[in-house]
């Protein structure tokens, strides 16, 4: 069965807690702009200005605020297998202890942003002294006044027993961050793409944000559940955003009127980390995945890509639509356009016979953007009779499964438009790829022609 909460537990909750609470201040502190006195000035106002918010609910609406206490505290006490019994003295105590530390985080925000110089052990007595409790043994306090130059050489924090987080089998030394560098290193080796790892780390940055760059092996379902808790509450692509990006964690919660991202892409981004956690697992450092089966449960939408209607793909392929928005396509800011001529490459619009070929590839032959942006003229083979488009995975070109490895014939209508021909006429010209114009980013060929169609040729139309 489940365990009764006891004192030792009350601790460790509380020290890792005090632990989440200086990381915050700390986020809060390297948010500030320490080089104008304005940006010092404007975030302790900001500061206070959350300390009077607090308080005025702990007056006002006591209840209300003891209740989103009782949510943290109930996905912390489950994750450990204890009971939750809100009655119980200890219960009510230690949520009585949160609300202290809620209330004592402004004021360690107050001494960082206004160099007081107090250090994290020193945040640390504070909360000891305001709860009342021993939670840090293994360091020895000394009163507040006592001079600073007869202070002991300062505890490094490896030296610091941390208790051990009673789920998991062994302690590792590793930081997040660090086995996040090593498991960037390790998908490198194994040919995942540039864009998927900056996801990946990404995704791991993001949690971190949350729980603190902590030990992996102290990250329980605990913190886990804390992340898709403020992720609920955050808006999709914050960090690209120029609405959001310079706001905190806790200045984008108190805003009002944000959409928040769909839960969905939270699990989208469980996803990324369980296979992080997983990694984890595997190279030792933690004895179970504690980002495993934490994914919100979601009713399937039928929500998917719209395929393009018979009439609007005869309103696509309309000639004098098709050819204006891709053989003939002249950028408007092209000044040689404007004299009627014509040049071989018009600058801003040199992916003309890509445009024209793409899309018709595409509908004869079902092949995905990239596979087709990145087709070598090697790729197209005549085999008794019939063209075929080997789609291969190998350096220079990238499929999305193994299943994706396959060859295409060449449909009839291709042939017909004169396809062939000039894959002919590319040959004679030395070229590698039939679609030699495109250049590779991150995301391979298909950065151009995806925003030449989904943002001029297809608005255009509709």
């Amino acid at each position: 069965g489940m365990k009764s909460l006891d004192v030792e537990q009350i601790k460790e909750i509380l020290r890792i807690e005090i632990r989440k609470q200086i990381l915050h201040a700390h986020q809060v502190d390297l948010g500030t702009n320490k080089w104008s006195e304005l940006g010092v000035e404007q975030s302790l106002d900001s500061i206070k200005q959350k300390d009077s918010n607090l308080r005025k609910i702990l007056e006002n609406d006591l209840n209300f605020y003891r209740q989103q206490v009782d949510l943290k505290l109930k996905s912390i006490l489950e994750s450990l297998d204890i009971e939750v019994k809100k009655e119980s003295v200890a219960y009510r105590g230690l949520r009585n202890n949160f609300i202290e530390l809620y209330l004592l985080r402004h004021q360690w925000m107050r001494d960082l942003v206004s160099n007081s110089g107090k250090t994290d052990d020193e945040f640390r007595r504070d909360a000891e002294m305001k709860l009342g409790i021993n939670l840090f043994p293994d360091v020895s306090w000394l009163p507040q006044d006592t001079p600073k130059t007869s202070v002991s050489p300062p505890i490094e924090q490896d030296q610091i027993q941390t208790p051990e987080v009673p789920q998991l089998k062994k302690q590792s030394r590793q930081t997040i961050s660090e086995c996040s560098e090593l498991f960037s290193d390790r998908k490198v080796l194994e040919d995942i793409t540039p864009k998927e790892i900056q996801v990946y780390g990404q995704n791991i940055n993001d949690f971190i944000e949350v729980v603190g760059d902590i030990p992996i092996s102290q990250v329980t379902k605990s913190e886990v559940s804390e992340f898709v808790t403020i992720q609920s509450k955050l808006p999709p692509n914050r960090k690209k955003s120029p609405q959001y990006r310079e706001l905190t964690i806790s200045e984008l919660i108190e805003k009002k009127g944000i959409e928040p991202q769909t839960p969905q892409n939270i699990n989208k981004r469980l996803t990324k980390l369980s296979v992080f956690g997983n990694w984890c697992v595997r190279q030792g450092y933690i004895s179970e995945n504690p980002f495993k089966d934490m994914k919100l449960t979601v009713k399937k939408k039928r929500t998917g890509r719209i395929p393009f209607s018979a009439q609007e793909i005869r309103r696509i392929l309309a000639p004098e639509t098709y050819l204006k928005w891709t053989s003939d396509f002249k950028h408007r800011h092209n000044p040689s356009h404007n004299v009627g001529i014509f040049p071989t490459h018009p600058s801003g619009a040199k992916n003309q016979m890509c445009y024209y070929w793409i899309f018709l590839l595409g509908i004869h032959s079902g092949l995905r953007t990239n596979e087709m942006c990145q087709l070598r003229l090697s790729d197209l083979k005549k085999q008794k009779g019939i063209w075929f488009m080997h789609v291969e995975d190998d350096e220079e070109t990238k499929v999305k499964t193994i299943n994706s490895i396959r060859k295409v014939p060449v449909h009839p209508q291709l042939m017909k438009l004169g396809f062939i021909d000039y894959i002919g006429n590319l040959k004679r010209k030395k070229k590698d790829r039939v679609f030699w114009e495109l250049t590779k980013s991150r995301d391979g060929y298909t950065k151009q022609v995806s925003r030449h169609y989904n943002e001029r040729f297809l608005p255009a139309i509709k």
